[in-house]
């Protein structure tokens, strides 16, 4: 069976598959530091094993791509930048931290950055696959591909969210989805955000927690934003615990050109039980090679023996391929991008344009590159099994900051909300006057809210320096980590309780 194969196919209405059916039969076809295992099965069980993980798959994902979290628009669409310049607000940023700098807010999004960071656990209902595995390389197939699927939000996304105030915090819970959400700006000076998702069976089965501190740092032709902060995967049923961090993303020509940006370095998954490790590359563009979004990688068991490969795009898939067949497939892709790069490099050189240009060209402009638009016709070897798929982005999505069906949900308000406004902590994001004002079209409202509350927090900040006070978060704590030895940013089981009397006045 080959990816190619047509959704009808995976989706018979008679046939019914769960991950844990199979359990006897990946005893056999995979060991965690062996693959002789495989021989002892014959191929037509291999072949049924990949088409039942198959179907499984797709079925999560056509369910998910159908789902509808609340709202499908904003109340207005986004207003028109074409006026106005970039280069103009960002040249008196250059060499500065981003959480240093003060941007006007006609660059900014409708949501909190904490809002932002919890599009990254959309495709959690990986982690639910992972969780009914008892076969570990399989296990580390979903966190891969969910780890790999935390950044497909961003997609075109080149507006800045706002920057949370001390003590925000932002939670989102469905009845219809199998995880729940919740995180604090838990400092501000360097700026920190803490988050915890979980399974809704109050984390019994899976969490996945951490904290983001982001560095950006600009330059006369990009901006560099590297997302520090350990994040941490527990699979309670199995004992196991996932580490991994995420890569650099680069936005291109702030000068000049039009703005583009990729994700690039190695994004390295390690299993501390079992010392199994999924590194994926997310390849950085070469002109010569004309990748992008590009990832691919390897799992390797505690022997550094390499058991599956992982290949896609970070904006569109994720697949799981043969080793022997991978390793193949990889040298066939060098030799094309080799003959591809040399074919280039030709037309260059025969260019009678080409030193006047291309001294200009690398000042300031770096190439604008053209996406795949058939990442779906890969030529991908046969039983490749796809572990993940973007959902589909909306066509009206830009006029909305290119927000997709979940994110336009994020900062809603429900019924239940405003009549009963202590559902939510009274320092939810959703309660951001300056957030509020913009996403209903108010920007010169959205404005002087920012300005009102960013003086606020620093009031508070002068006061509690005088009384020589510390911030204390409300939800999480910091302790060193169990298994790395990194201090992280775990919850103190206390949101849930949903005891808002000592929240503080932020807004």
């Amino acid at each position: 069976m080959t990816d190619q194969t047509s959704d009808d196919e995976f989706f018979d209405a008679n046939e019914q598959w769960k991950c844990a059916n199979c359990h006897v039969l990946l005893k056999s076809f995979y060991s965690p530091t062996t693959l002789k295992g495989r021989l002892h099965l014959l191929s037509e069980d291999i072949d049924q094993y990949n088409t039942d993980i198959q179907r499984e798959l797709m079925r999560n994902w056509n369910n998910f791509s159908r789902q509808q979290f609340g709202r499908t628009k904003l109340p207005v669409p986004m207003f028109d930048r074409s006026s106005i310049s970039i280069w103009s607000i960002l040249k008196q940023c250059i060499g500065k931290e981003l959480s240093k700098v003060s941007m006007p807010i006609v660059w900014n999004e409708p949501i909190s950055f904490l809002q932002r960071f919890s599009e990254n656990v959309l495709y959690s209902y990986l982690l639910d696959r992972a969780d009914e595995c008892t076969d570990p390389i399989m296990r580390m197939q979903y966190v891969a591909a969910f780890a790999a699927s935390s950044i497909s939000s961003n997609i075109d996304r080149l507006s800045k969210p706002f920057n949370p105030l001390l003590g925000e915090t932002y939670e989102f819970v469905q009845d219809d989805l199998p995880f729940r959400y919740m995180s604090e700006q838990v400092s501000h000076h360097p700026p920190v955000s803490a988050f915890l998702c979980e399974s809704r069976d109050n984390g019994e089965r899976w969490r996945f927690y951490g904290s983001i501190l982001p560095k950006a740092k600009f330059s006369v032709k990009r901006m560099e934003v590297n997302p520090k902060g350990l994040l941490t995967l527990e699979l309670k049923r199995h004992h196991e615990i996932y580490t991994w961090e995420s890569v650099t993303c680069t936005i291109h020509n702030i000068v000049v050109g039009r703005l583009w940006f990729e994700y690039h370095g190695t994004m390295e998954i390690i299993n501390h039980s079992n010392k199994m490790k999924a590194i994926i590359n997310f390849k950085p563009y070469s002109w010569s090679s004309k990748e992008l979004h590009k990832v691919e990688g390897f799992i390797f068991d505690s022997q550094k023996h390499k058991l599956r490969g992982l290949y896609g795009y970070w904006t569109d898939s994720l697949y799981s391929i043969d080793i022997e067949r991978f390793e193949v497939f990889l040298k066939q892709q060098k030799k094309e991008a080799k003959s591809a790069s040399k074919c280039h490099q030709q037309q260059i050189t025969n260019s009678p344009t080409t030193a006047t240009n291309d001294t200009d060209n690398t000042d300031l402009d770096e190439e604008l590159p053209d996406a795949d638009p058939s990442h779906e016709q890969l030529n991908l070897p046969p039983n490749s099994l796809t572990l993940w798929r973007i959902m589909p982005k909306l066509e009206y999505g830009l006029q909305y900051y290119n927000f997709s069906l979940f994110t336009m949900a994020l900062n809603q308000l429900t019924e239940e909300n405003k009549n009963n406004r202590s559902s939510l902590p009274p320092t939810d994001s959703r309660f951001r006057p300056d957030i509020r004002k913009m996403e209903e079209g108010d920007i010169d409202g959205a404005g002087q809210e920012k300005d009102r509350l960013e003086e606020k927090q620093r009031a508070v900040r002068r006061t509690m320096e005088k009384r020589r006070e510390e911030w204390q978060p409300r939800w999480f704590r910091l302790i060193k980590h169990t298994i790395t030895g990194q201090d992280v940013w775990v919850s103190n089981e206390k949101y849930w309780q949903r005891n808002w009397a000592h929240c503080p006045e932020i807004y």
